[in-house]
C-alpha cells in the first residue's frame, strides 16, 4: 500500500534537490565598472588649479557598499588623493559615479595612475585603473569669483563668474545635475563671443529640479577648442 515506485522516487528526489539548490542559490558575480571617463571628454589630462572630471557606471548584484578613488604618481613623489564614497552608493545595485576633484595649484606635473575600486555588501571588490597626465597650459580659459545661489522660491539659480580666454571666448556651458535631475544650458551671447574677458552673469530656471544636493559645472570653451571646467554646489 505504501510502496513508492522507483521512477516516482527518483522524481521526488530530483524535485527536492532542485528546490534546495534554488533556496541555496548564491550570487557569485563581482561588481562591475564600465564607461570610465577620466578628464573632459576622457582626455586623461588635468591642470594644476582646476578640477578634473571622473565618471563611471557601477553595478553590484548584491548591492554596492562603497567606492574608492585613488590618484598617485606613477613614480617618485607628487600629488596624492584618496577618498572613500558611500553616500548615494551604499545599498543600491546601479549607480553613476560622477565627481570633480580639485587639482592643487602646486600639484607636481607628470604621469599619474587613477584607481577606482568598488566594494559590494559581501565585501567583494573590483577595481579599474587609468592613466592621467597633469600638465601646465597657461592658455587655458579661466574663471574667477565663480559663485552660485538659489533664490528663496527655489526656482531661480544665480550663476556668476569673471571668465577669461587668451584665445577668445567661443561659448560657455553650464550643467546642473543632482541625483534625480539634470539640465544643460548653452550660452553663445553675441556680447560675449570673441572677447578675452567677460563678466558672466545668468539666472537659470531650476523650477523642475526636486529637492536635493546639486553640482553646477561651468565650462568655458575658447575659439581654438580648448576648454576648462569649474564646479560649485547648492542645496534646494
Amino acid at each position: 500500500m505504501n510502496k513508492i515506485t522507483k521512477p516516482l522516487l527518483a522524481l521526488l528526489i530530483t524535485a527536492a534537490t532542485f528546490t534546495a539548490c534554488k533556496k541555496d542559490e548564491v550570487i557569485t558575480d563581482l561588481p562591475t565598472i564600465t564607461n570610465l571617463e577620466v578628464g573632459m571628454n576622457n582626455n586623461k589630462t588635468a591642470y594644476p588649479g582646476t578640477d578634473i572630471h571622473f565618471e563611471a557606471d557601477l553595478f553590484a548584484a548584491s548591492n554596492l557598499a562603497s567606492v574608492d578613488l585613488n590618484i598617485k604618481p606613477k613614480a617618485g613623489t607628487g600629488w596624492n588623493f584618496n577618498q572613500k564614497y558611500t553616500e548615494g552608493f551604499a545599498n543600491v545595485k546601479n549607480a553613476n559615479f560622477h565627481k570633480h576633484i580639485d587639482v592643487p595649484t602646486n600639484a607636481a606635473l607628470g604621469s599619474y595612475i587613477v584607481t577606482i575600486k568598488v566594494t559590494d555588501l559581501l565585501g567583494r571588490t573590483t577595481e579599474i585603473t587609468s592613466d592621467l597626465e597633469i600638465k601646465y597650459d597657461p592658455t587655458l580659459p579661466s574663471a574667477t569669483g565663480f559663485e552660485v545661489g538659489l533664490n528663496t522660491a527655489g526656482n531661480d539659480l544665480h550663476v556668476e563668474a569673471t571668465v577669461a580666454a587668451i584665445n577668445k571666448i567661443a561659448r560657455i556651458e553650464v550643467e546642473v545635475h543632482g541625483a534625480a535631475w539634470e539640465k544643460d544650458f548653452l550660452f553663445t551671447d553675441a556680447a560675449m563671443v570673441g572677447l578675452s574677458t567677460y563678466n558672466f552673469h545668468k539666472h537659470l530656471d531650476v523650477t523642475a529640479a526636486p529637492k536635493g544636493h546639486y553640482h553646477v559645472h561651468l565650462k568655458i570653451v575658447d575659439q581654438l577648442g580648448k576648454e576648462n571646467q569649474f564646479e560649485e554646489h547648492f542645496d534646494k
